[in-house]
């Protein structure tokens, strides 16, 4: 059962990005980091074979899906879901503090070796400057039931351990795209125990990433899945 909780309880939640872990699958990379193994090249984030230069295979099918549930979680910008969720929200930027963007998808996938490959997608708010510096970006289970309309800075579901997800840099394009296929072939398991991820950043840089959730630009968060 979830419930509400103190802020520092909250702060307690993000704290793993301190330990970040290194997600499964090819190397993360990228476009102007070199692959350590010869003959690999970066493609969406991930080293990869330059034969496999293609993100998905040929013979599967691209669901694109929008989450269920959004929400922000911010120790000092605007927070909530629901009718209270931001037009923006900004990931590693110290005036945000801390902060968090909690999506939940339903994926219409039978089971996990279904999946060849999946990704989050997330669009840069029109009008936002760019991070002054690369921004390391992380992902986390979300670990109990939450509900978007019931999110703020100090009722907030618990996050497992982060595991990175990539870097936006100052010259990245947007939309920007992370290899999350591990991460849906878990969720198509269905085992109750999915409960949606949260993207973050560690409040390190002056600007951040500003990204944007669809209120008003209709360019939210969603997720491409090619399945077989």
């Amino acid at each position: 059962m979830w419930i509400a909780r103190p802020p520092f309880a909250v702060l307690l939640a993000l704290l793993p990005l301190g330990c970040v872990q290194t997600p499964p699958g090819p190397p993360l990379c990228a476009a102007d980091v070199p692959c350590a193994a010869a003959g690999d090249i970066c493609v969406v984030g991930r080293c990869r074979p330059k034969k496999d230069t293609s993100f998905a295979a040929m013979d599967a099918r691209r669901l694109l899906l929008f989450p269920d549930a959004v929400a922000v979680v911010s120790s000092k910008g605007p927070s909530g879901g629901g009718e209270a969720l931001p037009e923006v929200v900004s990931l590693g930027s110290r005036a945000a503090g801390e902060t968090s963007l909690l999506l939940r998808f339903e994926v219409p996938v039978a089971h996990a070796g279904e999946v060849a490959s999946a990704f989050l997608v997330l669009e840069t708010a029109t009008s936002s400057e760019p991070p002054t510096e690369p921004v390391p970006l992380s992902i986390a289970r979300i670990l109990e039931p939450w509900r978007d309309d019931f999110v703020s800075w100090g009722r907030s579901p618990r996050l497992d351990v982060a595991e990175k997800a990539g870097t936006v840099f100052v010259t990245s394009p947007s939309p920007i795209r992370f290899d999350v296929t591990h991460v849906v072939k878990r969720w198509a398991q269905r085992t109750g125990e999915e409960h949606g991820l949260a993207v973050l950043a560690d409040d390190a840089d002056p600007r951040g990433v500003t990204i944007s959730l669809g209120v008003v630009e209709k360019r939210g968060p969603r997720l491409e899945v090619y399945v077989r």
